[in-house]
């Protein structure tokens, strides 16, 4: 009786011992996921990393499968796929070591669900890459320096595109492809300065004795001003005060 109780307390304390110790792993793994950095070797930010991860999620919605964002970290992917309901989705976490973790979602806010949706197949995790390095570099940083990577549809254009968020506030976008790298703050900028040169341009070549009633050039004037006010920092409705 004392040896049968001996041997199973000794299994009871190896299977507790084992449990530990697989807590701890779980633990040490959740932590390493939110501490990576974007240059690790492991960092999500690589082709070869996000491609693993990519597939964990077409294992969950088919190759076929509609994404409405994808959210990349250096230690963790976000995938937001469609369902094919317009009020329901799905939300899966997919950690470093492969371990996955599923979230309903509730659809919400105007438009149809094919108008913001993109195929998972489109995702070119290369490109992604190639764009986390490139983005950086153009604010003089590295890989350590940008926080994550978003892949969803843009507001302006209602096309698929990349963005990647840097540590100093800002953000680089391009066209699913790769191609049209560019800093919205930088295109909002350029587009007020040429609209104010051309408010400029115009009250400059105003008639300086003009009456209200023969004056066509400040009502045009006026009318710029207002325009842009409107715009606010929407770069394409800038542009399209100016033009």
């Amino acid at each position: 009786m004392f040896r049968s109780l001996t041997i199973l307390g000794l299994i009871g304390a190896a299977v507790g011992l084992f449990f530990g110790a697989k807590g701890l792993m779980t633990a040490k793994d959740a932590t390493d996921s939110v501490n990576r950095k974007g240059g690790d070797a492991k960092s999500q930010f690589h082709a070869d990393r996000l491609t693993t991860s990519l597939d964990k999620v077409r294992a969950e919605v088919g190759k076929d499968g509609k994404l409405l964002q994808l959210n990349i970290y250096p230690g963790y992917v976000v995938a937001d796929a469609a369902t094919g309901s317009e009020d329901k989705g799905r939300s899966f976490r997919i950690q470093e070591n492969g371990r996955v973790d599923e979230l309903p979602v509730t659809l919400t806010g105007p438009g149809k669900l094919q108008d913001n949706v993109f195929p998972i197949e489109d995702v070119d995790t290369k490109v992604v890459e190639k764009l986390a390095n490139e983005a950086s570099a153009k604010e003089h940083l590295g890989l350590n320096d940008v926080s994550h990577i978003v892949v969803t549809i843009q507001p302006d254009s209602g096309k698929p595109g990349i963005s990647v968020f840097l540590s100093n506030q800002r953000f680089w976008r391009a066209a699913l492809d790769g191609s049209g790298l560019s800093n919205p703050d930088q295109q909002a900028r350029t587009a007020i300065d040429d609209a104010e040169k051309a408010v400029a341009g115009l009250e400059s070549s105003a008639p300086k004795a003009a009456a209200p009633s023969t004056g066509a050039s400040a009502p045009k004037a006026t009318d710029l001003a207002s325009c842009l006010t409107a715009a606010g920092t929407d770069s394409a409705k800038i542009t399209a005060c100016t033009k």
